[in-house]
C-alpha cells in the first residue's frame, strides 16, 4: 500500500472555479505536499498550491465534459478527483467502474447520489431515518402548484427539485399568496450545456413546493463529514447556519459551530440511510421537537473551513480513504467557540440593509444578541492569499448588478412570522 504522504504520491485533480469548496480542497492538501492539478480557469491557477494547470472542457457543458473525462481516467491521467460540487460527484459517480479499485471504493453509486441530489428522491427516503423531509408536492403546472399550495398552507417554499439541469442560478422563492404562486411558478430553464442531463432526468425542470419552516431563516443545523465505506463515519461535526443570503432560499454567510449529540445523532442516522460512503453535509430543520431533513450533499461544502480549523481535516482524510480503510475517531473533538463568515457577502448584505432602511440584519430578532465568536474565512485563507482575494473580487465583476438584485431580495423578502 503506498503512503499518502511517501515519494510518488498521486495527484488530485481539482476543476477549477472561485467557490470556498475549491479553496479549502487545495488549502488541505497542498500544505500536505499533495500534488495538485487544476483543470479549467478559476482561482485555483494562482494557488501556491498548484502542481500543474491543464485545459478542459466547460464542466458545465455534458455531452463534451462527460466522454473527456471518462478518457483521461482510462487512461490513467486522472486517478482521483475532488468532490467540490454537485456536478463533479454526479460526473465522477457515473463513471465509478472506471476508476482503479482502491479509488472506486470511495466514490458512491450513481443512485445514492441520485437520491442525494434529487430533493424528491431524498424525501422519499429519510422518512426511514426518523428525520423526515417537511411536506412537499411535486406539481406539473400552475393549476397543480395553486392546489399544493392551498394544501401545504402559506408560506410555501418553491425551489429546484436538484442544482443539476437547471444550475445553481435558481435558489428558489417563499411564496406568500395565490398572487405569489401564479407570479413565480414556471418550468425552469435548463442550464446550457445540461441538456443531456435534462434528457435524464426531465422531471428536475418542474420546481418542488415544500412547506415552509420559520426557523430556516435563521437556524439550519448541518452535520458534516467523512463516512468510510467499510470504516462508517470516521469524525462528524454539527454547526448552524446563523445568516443566509439571500433571506429563506440562500446560501450560509454565516456558519457557527455548535455542539448537540441529538442533533448530531439524527444527522447521522439519515446519512446512514441514504450515503454509504464520502464527504457529507446533512442539513436539518427544527420545529415542534422534531427535527427535519431538507437536503444532503454528497460532497464538499462551502462552510469546510469551520470543520478543518475544528480539527476535522475533510480533504486529507478523503485523500487518505483513497489508500486505506479509515477507522472512526477515538479522540472527540475540542469544543471551541468558532464560526465561518463568508466576509465579503456579509459586508454586501450588511449594506443593503442599510440602504433599505432595514438595519443591520434581517436574521437578528429584536433584543437578540449575537454571541462572540473566534472567527475564520469560508472564501479562502491569508496562507494562499491570491485564490482568496481573486475569489472575493469576482463577486464584483458587475458591481452594480450585484447590489441591485440584493437591494431587491431584501426589499421583497418578509418575515413568515409576521404573516
Amino acid at each position: 500500500m503506498r503512503s499518502p504522504t511517501g515519494c510518488g504520491v498521486p495527484a488530485v485533480s481539482i476543476f477549477d472555479n472561485y467557490w470556498a469548496t475549491t479553496l479549502a480542497f487545495a488549502r488541505s492538501l497542498g500544505r500536505k505536499g499533495v500534488p495538485l492539478h487544476f483543470y479549467g480557469s478559476g482561482a485555483g491557477r494562482w494557488s501556491r498550491y498548484r502542481s500543474q494547470r491543464m485545459r478542459c472542457p466547460p464542466i458545465e457543458n455534458a455531452s463534451e465534459f462527460q466522454p473527456w473525462l471518462c478518457e483521461k481516467v482510462r487512461k490513467g491521467e486522472i486517478e482521483r478527483v475532488a468532490p467540490t460540487t454537485d456536478l463533479v460527484a454526479f460526473y465522477v459517480s457515473k463513471l465509478r467502474a472506471e476508476f482503479g479499485p482502491e479509488v472506486q471504493r470511495t466514490i458512491a453509486p450513481l443512485e445514492e447520489i441520485e437520491n442525494c441530489l434529487i430533493k424528491t428522491r431524498f424525501a422519499g427516503i429519510t422518512a426511514a431515518s426518523g428525520c423526515p423531509a417537511p411536506a412537499a408536492a411535486a406539481p406539473n403546472s400552475l393549476k397543480e402548484a395553486l392546489t399544493a399550495a392551498a394544501v401545504l398552507g402559506y408560506p410555501v417554499v418553491m425551489k429546484p427539485k436538484s442544482h443539476l439541469v437547471v444550475g445553481f442560478e435558481e435558489r428558489g422563492h417563499v411564496l406568500f399568496n395565490e398572487a405569489d404562486v401564479t407570479r413565480l411558478y414556471r418550468r425552469y430553464a435548463v442550464a446550457p450545456g445540461q441538456e443531456i442531463i435534462a434528457t435524464a432526468y426531465p422531471e428536475l425542470t418542474q420546481p418542488l413546493m415544500q412547506r415552509y419552516v420559520p426557523s430556516a431563516r435563521n437556524r439550519v443545523y448541518s452535520v458534516s463529514g467523512i463516512k468510510d465505506a467499510d470504516g462508517g463515519v470516521i469524525i462528524a461535526t454539527v454547526s448552524y447556519k446563523k445568516e443566509q443570503w439571500p433571506p429563506d432560499v440562500g446560501v450560509s454567510t454565516v456558519q457557527i459551530a455548535y455542539e448537540n449529540s441529538q442533533i448530531l445523532e439524527a444527522g447521522l442516522r439519515v446519512v446512514n440511510t441514504v450515503l454509504s460512503r464520502g464527504i457529507f453535509e446533512v442539513e436539518l430543520l427544527a420545529e415542534d421537537g422534531m427535527l427535519y431533513a431538507i437536503d444532503l450533499n454528497p460532497r464538499s461544502f462551502g462552510f469546510m473551513e469551520l470543520d478543518i480549523a475544528r480539527g476535522a481535516d475533510l480533504p486529507w482524510l478523503w485523500y487518505r480513504s483513497t489508500f486505506e480503510r479509515l477507522e472512526p475517531a477515538t479522540k472527540p473533538l475540542a469544543a471551541v467557540s468558532l464560526e465561518a463568515r463568508h466576509r465579503f457577502m456579509h459586508l454586501l448584505k450588511a449594506v443593503a440593509c442599510r440602504r433599505s432602511g432595514r438595519g443591520a440584519s434581517l436574521e437578528l430578532r429584536a433584543g437578540e444578541v449575537a454571541a462572540p465568536h473566534s472567527s475564520v474565512s469560508m472564501l479562502g485563507h491569508w496562507s494562499d492569499p491570491l485564490p482568496m482575494v481573486i475569489s472575493n473580487l469576482r463577486l464584483l465583476r458587475h458591481p452594480r448588478s450585484l447590489l441591485r438584485s440584493q437591494l431587491g431580495a431584501l426589499q421583497t423578502a418578509r418575515i413568515p412570522e409576521a404573516v
